[in-house]
């Protein structure tokens, strides 16, 4: 019998299947327990709880997009609702300067070459109609007033004469022929007369004496500027007087082409000026240009506005919202533009649907700009539908981090 030399065995037993089913439920208990860690430590620091199905930069947005908050995770994103209405107007926002009325404003000035004598207006001062500013002499005025004496005195030689013989006529002591001489005679110098006053008129020195004329203006209002002086040296380019009638005033905007349908003759106005922010005016459209600009690509439009008040000055920088009708059925989706997020090459708004905190990305179709940060719907939405305004991009934030991690 021989002793075996040789010590025990140390090779390790094989693994068996029992061994391995026994294992399995501690390592599922780890991993459950780091899940929790993890959640407890998102939610105690505030970050978003989410969860949403996958859709990237690169992939179209569907109506299964979908992102879920609790409330905590809704109040950090900021998230606020809107519900969407339908609506036939948008409003149009320009900008432009206050100017006079020009049916209502005259720039008086000397249609002759003369010389200032006295002067009667002053800034600010109402006048009227026909209402002299100033009174000036010219060398013109005073040979044209003579001709006009001349025709007068040569006007009444001939009507005399002609008379005379028309009573020589009809007692057949004269010829026709000197009767008809006599009236030519008296004609032409009423015609001579006639040319006279004409003239006189034209260089606006129809009332005066010798060389000396007034000059009026021709609308009533309040003299906005002065540029006479006594002694002056005046000629038809100097502009002595503007009275403008500020009870009335408009303003001229430019508006780019792409506008030109949402602008119509007759629509609505509201002006703000930028000196009395906290005022506004009404006014309406007047006026739509049929022209194009072709170096600024903008047609002029102006607005009219009464202002009896006068607070409205001429030069004043102002703000115009213009009503403008939207097309669209029985009215137009007009929605906040931050509402509107770009993913996946797609226009999408977040829809709340179901339970609090659940949003679709539902893609959409825009229309025109409808002005105050708004824009039009096309397609996409429905009347009475709510969707995310502010914290639309903190949703969309949410969407893409989940598709990310998705796709790891």
């Amino acid at each position: 019998m021989h002793a075996s030399l040789s010590g025990p065995s140390r090779e390790k037993p094989p693994r068996t299947v029992g061994g391995l089913r026994r294992r399995w439920p501690i390592a599922a208990a780890v991993v459950v327990i780091l899940i929790a860690a993890v959640w407890v430590y998102f939610g105690r620091n505030g970050s978003p709880v989410a969860v949403a199905t996958a859709a990237s930069e690169t992939t179209p947005a569907t109506n299964d997009s979908v992102v879920v908050l609790d409330s905590t995770a809704q109040r950090l994103a900021g998230v606020e609702l809107l519900t969407v209405a339908a609506s036939n107007t948008s409003t149009l926002i320009v900008n432009g300067i206050i100017t006079f009325d020009a049916d209502r404003v005259s720039v008086v000035s000397s249609r002759t070459e003369g010389r200032i004598t006295t002067v009667r207006a002053d800034l600010g001062q109402k006048v009227r109609a026909g209402d002299v500013l100033a009174t000036a002499q010219s060398a013109e005025v005073g040979s044209t007033r003579g001709d006009l004496e001349r025709a007068r005195v040569g006007v009444d030689v001939a009507r005399r004469n002609y008379e005379r013989e028309k009573r020589l006529y009809a007692e057949q002591i004269t010829p026709q022929k000197e009767l008809l001489e006599a009236e030519g005679a008296f004609r032409t110098a009423e015609a001579d007369f006639q040319s006279a006053a004409a003239k006189l008129r034209a260089i606006g020195a129809g009332d005066g004496d010798g060389a000396t004329f007034g000059l009026s203006t021709p609308v009533s209002g309040t003299v906005v500027e002065r540029n006479a002086s006594p002694g002056q040296v005046i000629g038809p380019t100097t502009n002595l007087f503007t009275v403008a009638d500020l009870r009335r005033v408009w303003i001229t905007v430019d508006v780019y082409e792409g506008d030109l349908s949402r602008v119509v003759r007759g629509a609505s106005a509201v002006v703000v000026p930028s000196a009395l922010p906290t005022e506004s005016f009404a006014g309406r459209v007047t006026y739509a240009g049929g022209v194009v600009d072709s170096a600024t690509r903008t047609f002029k439009v102006r607005v009219e506005m009464d202002n009896a008040s006068l607070r409205l000055r001429p030069g004043m920088f102002a703000q115009v919202r213009m009503e403008t009708p939207v097309t669209g059925g029985n009215g137009a989706i007009v929605v906040p533009e931050i509402a509107v997020q770009e993913l996946g090459g797609k226009q999408v708004v977040f829809v709340a649907e179901g339970a609090s905190g659940r949003y679709i990305a539902r893609a959409v179709t825009l229309g025109p700009r409808a002005g105050q940060g708004a824009v039009v719907v096309a397609t996409g939405l429905r009347a009475g539908e709510r969707i995310a305004v502010k914290g639309a991009f903190q949703l969309k934030a949410e969407l893409t981090k989940a598709s990310f991690g998705s796709e790891e």
